[in-house]
């Protein structure tokens, strides 16, 4: 009698104890949640407002608020510190190589691209996956070999060829740097153990 009590206080103690540790998991779920149904709210009023707002601006004002809200309350950020984490236990990891593709970055910032920027555009990007040379700077060269001035697709008219393409190369790598935040906004959320997330070339 006293062997099968004790072994239910070790049972029951078990269970207590795994609820113990398991319960800042379950918490973090309800927060999410509940942040979810705010961060809903908040798409929707945003998209009222401004109708027009592209959907990767909408997520990075979305993922911008939620950071804000997690990092913000004491009881979100303690119950996100002790949940169980989500590592990656795999021998070796993981490994990814995102690119953002800057042939459609260039395409969604020129004004009024026909169907020859466009061609340039295609041939600037084939080539500079055969290459180190980035796109912006094939576009420019292929420009100038057509006689086409940059400010006819970037910038004003008074601006010359090496200014559009500075700040063409600058705006490319504030996509980079957005890019690199987002994923690590994403990745941070799940809890992966130790990630290392870098820019590479």
């Amino acid at each position: 009698m006293k062997e099968i009590r004790f072994r239910l206080i070790i049972i029951i103690g078990a269970i207590a104890l795994s609820l113990y540790l398991l319960y800042p998991t379950y918490q973090d779920y309800q927060n999410n949640k509940e942040v979810g149904k705010k961060l809903e709210s908040l798409a929707d009023s945003i998209k009222k407002s401004n109708p027009v707002i592209s959907s990767i601006e909408l997520k990075d004002i979305i993922q911008t608020k939620k950071d804000s809200i997690l990092a913000s309350n004491p009881d979100y950020k303690s119950a996100r510190d002790k949940r169980v984490k989500l590592g990656l236990d795999l021998q070796g990891g993981m490994y990814l190589v995102m690119e953002v593709n800057t042939a459609k970055l260039l395409e969604r910032l020129a004004k009024d691209p026909d169907e020859q920027f466009k061609q340039l555009l295609n041939e600037a990007e084939k080539e500079s996956r055969l290459s180190e040379e980035n796109v912006v700077t094939i576009l420019a060269r292929k420009m100038v070999a057509k006689g086409i001035r940059m400010s006819r697709y970037f910038g004003s008219i008074r601006e010359d060829d090496a200014d559009i393409q500075k700040r063409l190369l600058e705006q490319e790598s504030d996509a980079v740097t957005r890019a690199i935040e987002i994923i690590s906004n994403r990745v941070n959320q799940y809890g992966v153990s130790e990630p290392s997330i870098q820019k590479q070339g």
